[in-house]
């Protein structure tokens, strides 16, 4: 990490100089705001940097005195930057060092022993749900995926899994490039940040290439069927999906729906629309722009199709979104 940067994340933030005069709330008022110290993201966003409430934020974690058992209703990644610092789960002590990252899973309790001036760590604050999506969506479209990660999303899986990013200057620059953003110009975009959270999940399923589970041949088969339909959505056939998959038309429509459940053809309108609603949220084109992009020249039949599937009205989507 650059100097410069962990000369910023030295500085004593406001809530450590109420520690350190000892006139500091006790971390279950501060925090929480139910009868048991779950910390709630909802109520954590406006002590955080970032977007208020939003699906990620980021904060320091407070030094010069112990955090006690507690517990999350989010999935929570610390990233030590200098120094060590030790966290306490189900009794069992985890010692993390510069560059070593530990996820901790929804409703994990957990404290955090004192750590020193230092000792500087980060915490991302990020919905289960964009997590989990972030997840998902890099096991549907990459060869990768982590069992310790996936069961952090499981009631019953393990609490927590820790990686060291010692070896890996992807994870070092993802995240210095996140608190650059946050914490040291105290502004941030919040669609890179959910970005750098999916990136970030990618490079850390691949620490450890013999925890990655390899594909079968059916999942193979899926994920390229599904590559092609989501790079050439516009102008995808089936026809010239078979030929490049060196497959008959037929055998292929008999392939699409066993894998998925559906024809080609109603599989193609589902990543159509998906990137529609898409290109609906996230840009200003106008509706008739977004229906020629994903591939249709009929707007009233794309009309029909979407209040269909939706409910409502592109426009109205747009605006609910």
């Amino acid at each position: 990490m650059r100097e410069q940067t962990l000369a910023k994340l030295t500085d004593i933030t406001e809530e450590e100089q109420f520690i350190l005069i000892e006139k500091a709330p006790d971390p279950k008022e501060l925090y929480s705001r139910s009868g048991r110290f779950i910390i709630e993201r909802r109520h954590m966003s406006s002590l955080s940097l970032g977007e208020s409430t939003a699906a990620v934020c980021m904060r320091r974690h407070p030094r010069f005195r112990e955090f006690p058992v507690h517990s999350h209703d989010y999935i929570e990644i610390m990233y030590v930057c200098d120094g060590s610092i030790t966290h306490v789960i189900d009794k069992e002590t985890v010692t993390l060092c510069a560059n070593d990252l530990i996820i901790l899973g929804k409703d994990t309790r957990h404290s955090i022993l004192s750590v020193g001036e230092n000792d500087i760590g980060i915490n991302l604050i990020i919905a289960t749900e964009l997590f989990e999506d972030a997840y998902n969506k890099m096991k549907k479209n990459s060869q990768l995926s982590n069992r310790r990660i996936e069961s952090l999303l499981h009631g019953d899986g393990q609490p927590y899994c820790v990686f060291s990013a010692e070896n890996s200057l992807p994870v070092q620059n993802i995240m210095e490039s996140m608190i650059e953003q946050v914490i040291c110009e105290r502004s941030a975009d919040g669609y890179i940040l959910r970005q750098s959270v999916g990136l970030l999940i990618c490079y850390l399923s691949a620490l450890f290439p013999e925890q990655t589970e390899s594909d079968s041949p059916r999942e193979s088969m899926k994920k390229t069927i599904l590559g092609y339909i989501e790079s050439s959505y516009s102008t995808a056939t089936l026809t010239e999906a078979a030929e490049m998959l060196g497959l008959s038309p037929s055998y292929l429509c008999r392939l699409v729906r066993e894998y998925f459940g559906v024809s080609f053809k109603k599989l193609l309108m589902s990543v159509r629309f998906e990137t529609a609603c898409g290109l609906l949220m996230s840009t200003d084109l106008p509706v008739g722009d977004i229906i020629n992009r994903v591939g249709y020249e009929n707007s009233s039949y794309f009309h029909k199709e979407f209040k269909k599937r939706f409910g409502m009205t592109p426009n109205n989507y747009r605006r609910s979104h």
